[in-house]
């Protein structure tokens, strides 16, 4: 199994800081990072803006399961930056796709969805909310390479049906786009401790 992590984007509502912000004693992103390691996922990390210094913030997580690439083209939006990171993925395996800016995802989050997943796409649904990591079929990789780098997951995925699994956790639907979102969730971390466990997350 895969993850594909985007951690590109110009992150202009954090003023471009919210992937290098301090997070449970590492950073956002190397967060993102670690989880999905710890999930037994080949991990594809693509950078854009900040590059050097993301990189850097994960660099401690090196191994052979890690692999982080660039986007040259990340101005051109989310959507470039997913057909970059479709090109170091294997056709032998099914993929996540997941955002580096979705703190409160662990590794127990993605086990879930792969336990629960039976069809070529599948994401999870929070209260009629869908969120992410999106987990897909190895045949998408294809048509994920054929889109231009204007597209969205969004519409692509509307295309075809999607399994949307149940969760009771946040944890899916909550990313950090600003930085007042950031502190609130520092301050929710410090003021009742671990986010609640759900038992099917």
């Amino acid at each position: 199994m895969q993850n594909l992590i985007l951690a590109a984007g110009l992150g202009m509502r954090s003023k471009g800081k919210k992937l290098l912000l301090p997070y449970k004693g590492t950073t956002i992103v190397a967060h993102a990072v670690e989880q999905s390691l710890m999930a037994g996922l080949k991990t594809v990390l693509v950078t854009g803006f900040r590059a050097e210094q993301v990189a850097q913030a994960v660099a401690h997580l090196a191994c052979s399961q890690l692999q982080i690439v660039h986007n040259e083209h990340y101005r051109k939006g989310q959507g470039s930056s997913t057909i970059c990171g479709a090109s170091y993925l294997s056709h032998e395996s099914p993929f996540f796709i997941s955002l580096a800016d979705m703190p409160l995802i662990e590794s127990r989050h993605y086990l879930y969805l792969m336990e629960q997943a039976v069809e070529p796409v599948a994401r999870p649904s929070y209260h009629g909310r869908l969120g992410h990591p999106v987990l897909l079929d190895p045949s998408f990789l294809a048509i994920i390479k054929s889109q231009k780098s204007s597209f969205t997951m969004r519409e692509l995925l509307q295309k075809y049906p999607v399994q949307a699994i149940e969760v009771a956790d946040e944890a899916y639907i909550t990313d950090i786009d600003t930085l007042d979102a950031y502190h609130r969730l520092v301050e929710s971390s410090q003021s009742y401790g671990q986010p609640p466990h759900h038992p099917e997350a």
